[in-house]
């Protein structure tokens, strides 16, 4: 068989596959990336378009969440509300107060929302997807005409991304500003974030004299959700309240690995943070919320010059919303 025919066989054999994976494949990347948390729509018909009064309708409230970023959510981190619509008047299950249920209250959602993952060869697997129901609901009241319902869910949970980047270890001043050997610690950095709504979109580094240098970070609110909230650690409840009153509106928490410095580990300082690591972001004017974060690391016990690994975590409370309308009509109608 002629050898050119041979080759592009096998290539065909190959591509077939690659393509039969049914994954995708992301190569050379330490993330796969994205600006999302979760992904939040109702489940087809539920609600469904048309109910009646007078408790002659049955129907569910159910919102599908589908985890796109890379962060796990416990199921103690999260929780559903509905809003638009009065449990009462709704037939809701008393046990469910403020027309609210948290994930761990649903029956088979799990020990936690798995998100994506990128294996080591580059394909990746897609995050966890679960539903949060509000069943065995009925309009109680008799209504004259046809009414509208807008009903919308908010979904509140916790989310962390994660950064990954290398900087520029050299202790010598000289070297530092005038040698771009093996590395240059001036510039930008181009930091790689796991997928989630909060993203560090720059990292610069700079030498800062005395044998430290300086890194200058911005957060971005990246993705496409209402808000963002303080996250107050683990075995705190996740809150959305989303008043401007409420102090822990827009904050998040940044917390650093040590940087390996030959042998030693070497604290990330940063300023403007309180002392758990929490900062809040502000409205750049464009709709983003943002913050320039100014750390430093002492490298003064460098013997040699090299890059080396820069990494960090960025926790938060996430708000989003879905909405829809119903409408209720007398039963005689």
């Amino acid at each position: 068989m002629n050898k050119g025919l041979v080759l592009i066989t096998i290539l065909a054999v190959m591509l077939f596959l690659t393509g039969c994976s049914g994954q995708t494949q992301t190569v050379g990347r330490t993330f796969i990336g994205g600006t999302e948390g979760l992904k939040t729509s109702f489940v087809t018909g539920n609600p469904p378009d048309i109910t009646t009064d007078g408790g002659t309708g049955g129907f569910s409230i159910a919102v599908k969440l589908e985890n796109i970023g890379e962060y796990t959510i416990g199921a103690d981190e999260g929780y559903v509300q509905i809003l638009g619509i009065d449990g009462v008047s709704f037939n809701l299950d008393p046990s469910i107060t403020d027309f609210k249920k948290t994930f761990n209250q649903q029956t088979g959602f799990g020990t936690n929302l798995r998100g994506a993952v990128m294996n080591f060869d580059g394909k990746v697997l897609n995050g966890g997807i679960s539903t949060v129901d509000f069943g065995q609901l009925k309009y109680m009241p008799v209504v004259q005409g046809p009414q509208e319902a807008h009903i919308e869910a908010d979904v509140c949970y916790k989310y962390k991304t994660e950064v990954s980047t290398q900087i520029c270890v050299k202790n010598d001043v000289e070297q530092a500003l005038s040698s771009d050997k093996i590395c240059s610690v001036e510039g930008e950095k181009n930091p790689q974030n796991s997928g989630g709504p909060i993203q560090v979109t720059s990292l610069k580094e700079s030498y800062a004299g005395n044998g430290f240098v300086g890194l200058s970070l911005t957060l971005t609110h990246s993705g496409s959700g209402d808000n963002f909230f303080k996250d107050g650690g683990k075995g705190v409840a996740p809150s959305c309240i989303d008043k401007a009153s409420n102090p822990d509106t827009g904050k998040v928490r940044i917390q650093f690995d040590p940087v390996q410095v030959s042998g030693k580990k070497m604290p990330v300082i940063c300023q403007s943070t309180d002392a758990d690591g929490y900062i809040k972001l502000y409205s750049d004017g464009s709709g983003k919320e943002t913050y320039t974060l100014y750390c430093t690391v002492d490298v003064s016990g460098s013997n040699n010059v090299v890059e080396v690994p820069l990494s960090l975590n960025v926790s938060y409370v996430y708000l989003q919303h879905v909405d829809t309308q119903m409408t209720v009509r007398h039963v005689g109608q």
